[in-house]
């Protein structure tokens, strides 16, 4: 029996569509993630300052620093410079506060706690390369609050310890939006 006309043209419609419609799957509609690599900013070297402690946390400044430093050296975006003078801007972090509140109770006693949620309240200024402290600002005392969940059951002083460093990689991963992405 032969073939009608519209039986024909029913395989090639379907292919004509299958490849339209992946051709619209890949080039989709252009959007990205993030901020594009070609946004200009106005500096492309920086200088990240000491975080400066304003809080009780032993030695945590250089933990801090030396978090927020290699968050910026492996983004690309910038380069690391060693002095202020050096930099088209100058990061400086001050670590303000830092707490810890009851968020669960052990069942058996409710005056002994079992998960603390740790608060780190920091504030960042960007200045433009100079001494710390005298450069125009881009931006001044930006608030920057960081909260970890610590569970005290191996003992509080252990999980603050342990907790440190992933508040530094917060505060790191804040810094680097704050300074880098679009204000």
């Amino acid at each position: 029996m032969p073939r009608s006309s519209s039986s024909r043209l029913f395989p090639l419609t379907l292919l004509s569509a299958v490849f339209a419609f992946g051709g619209l799957f890949l080039t989709g509609c252009g959007y990205q993630l993030g901020t594009p690599q070609s946004a200009p900013l106005a500096f492309s070297t920086l200088y990240v300052a000491p975080v400066k402690m304003r809080a009780l946390i032993p030695q945590a400044d250089a933990v801090l620093t030396g978090a927020v430093r290699e968050r910026f050296s492996r983004d690309g975006r910038v380069t690391l410079a060693a002095t202020p003078t050096a930099a088209g801007a100058v990061l400086e972090i001050t670590i303000r506060n830092y707490r810890r509140d009851t968020a669960t109770a052990d069942p058996d006693d409710t005056g002994l706690a079992r998960k603390f949620t740790v608060v780190l309240i920091a504030e960042m200024t960007l200045r433009e390369g100079a001494e710390p402290g005298t450069g125009k600002p881009y931006f001044s005392a930006r608030p920057i609050e960081i909260r970890r969940d610590i569970f005290a059951d191996g003992g509080q002083q252990q999980a603050e310890y342990q907790i440190l460093p992933l508040l530094a990689q917060d505060l790191a991963d804040k810094a680097i939006h704050a300074v880098l992405d679009t204000w």
